[in-house]
């Protein structure tokens, strides 16, 4: 399925009675095999993008786009290996506090089979001007996943998994490109990445673990300095997030855990600055629930999913909110059809604890197809919902304005 770029804003006005929000602009990329990857804003609310195109159709290249505010395509960037069959995807990006832009990704060989070769970092500056390219590896040809975050400083910390040797691989940049550190565990015990946090001093990473239903769990400090690492019991570490006061809390699941035959269960566990397991929370919402984000936001953490009724069918959309002590303080379904799955795909929030969603749901559009879905929750209640008809497009990303703006990249 293809998930061309298209990058909504929608400006929310409230009003008296209730919200709305229109569509300030949308851009529905020429090439339609493009696929959007990622989003960030940088500190003049343009929004880059990232996507690429599936190898089986050729020019399967890292594509940076930068849009302004007002939705007018500022540049695009093709970074690509030069060698016919040796074709490259991105996995992130993020933007630095004097607005550089960092990009990761992998080359990889393959069309149907795909088979991983090396990591890939670019730094480009405002205007688009390549600073510097790195490549590392050699990956495992299973996968290679990839995440980074930039400080203060300018400096990028690269979190990966699937380098060899296995396990968590941490690496650290100055602005200049110039690598600082890559650390690993000692004893490995991750198998795949899927997030990473950057707070103060603290860096944490998670995935998939070692041996039968676990994530894995890991921290160092900037300096490259190992803090602690654990095995977390769960169909693997979806997500992770940490506080002011650096508690560290990982997003899981596992079964039976409000009861016998609750099916599986969301579990947020917590680890307290030290690395030391201090509690978890767990939620039910009848049926077999899997979680796949979450956001911390002015001490409150959202988190999405899906869950499948005890009773069988389709996926159904799950938001749920609660404070930092575990206690929920709303959760809503979005099911808009019955006879097909709704899937969320990324979550944003606002200081005030409004909550954005964007993924791929009903209405059916035309009897058959799931639509591209962005909505908007206040206080669990749903504030209003669109919904485009593409076929093939659903909401990838989203990335809060600093007024009342939203960008969405499906």
């Amino acid at each position: 399925m293809r998930n061309s770029f298209g990058l909504i804003s929608a400006l929310l006005l409230a009003q008296a009675l209730h919200a709305q929000y229109t569509i300030d602009w949308s851009h529905p990329a020429a090439d339609t095999y493009k696929n959007g990857v990622m989003a960030a804003r940088d500190t003049s609310d343009n929004v880059v993008v990232v996507g690429t195109r599936p190898s089986y159709l050729g020019a399967a290249h890292i594509f940076t786009q930068k849009y302004d505010k007002d939705g007018i395509l500022l540049w695009e960037r093709v970074d690509s290996t030069g060698i016919q069959w040796l074709w490259e995807t991105p996995t992130w990006v993020t933007t630095s506090s004097t607005n550089d832009i960092y990009v990761t990704g992998n080359m990889y060989t393959g069309t149907t089979d795909i088979y991983t070769d090396s990591v890939i970092v670019l730094k480009y500056d405002q205007l688009g001007n390549l600073h510097w390219r790195r490549t590392i590896g050699p990956a495992f040809i299973f996968g290679v996943h990839t995440r980074c975050a930039a400080d203060a400083n300018g400096d990028l910390y690269l979190a990966v998994a699937g380098l060899q040797p296995s396990g968590f691989h941490l690496i650290k940049y100055d602005p200049n490109g110039n690598e600082t550190f890559h650390v690993m565990e000692t004893s490995p015990i991750a198998i795949n990445l899927t997030s990473m946090r950057l707070k103060d001093d603290r860096l944490v990473l998670v995935g998939t673990g070692i041996g039968a239903v676990h994530g894995a769990v890991a921290s160092w400090d900037t300096s490259g300095n190992f803090l602690w690492s654990h095995l977390v019991a769960g169909y693997g570490a979806q997500d992770v997030e940490v506080d002011d006061a650096l508690n560290t809390y990982v997003l899981t699941s596992f079964p039976d855990l409000i009861a016998p035959l609750s099916g599986r269960d969301v579990v947020i566990k917590q680890f307290d600055a030290a690395g030391d397991s201090t509690t978890q929370f767990v939620y039910d919402f009848n049926g077999t629930d899997q979680p796949s984000r979450m956001t911390l936001v002015n001490g409150r953490i959202t988190v999405i999913g899906w869950t499948v009724p005890q009773a069988g069918g389709y996926m159904d959309w799950t938001t749920f909110q609660t404070d930092l002590s575990g206690s929920m303080l709303w959760n809503a379904t979005y099911n808009a059809m019955l006879s097909n799955d709704e899937i969320p795909g990324w979550v944003a929030a606002r200081d005030n604890g409004d909550v954005y969603v964007t993924g791929k749901g009903g209405p059916l559009y035309q009897g058959q197809y799931r639509q591209y879905v962005t909505l908007k929750y206040s206080n669990g209640v749903q504030e209003w919902v669109h919904t485009d008809p593409y076929f093939g497009y659903e909401g990838v990303a989203c990335v809060l304005g600093k007024d009342s703006a939203l960008y969405v990249l499906g």
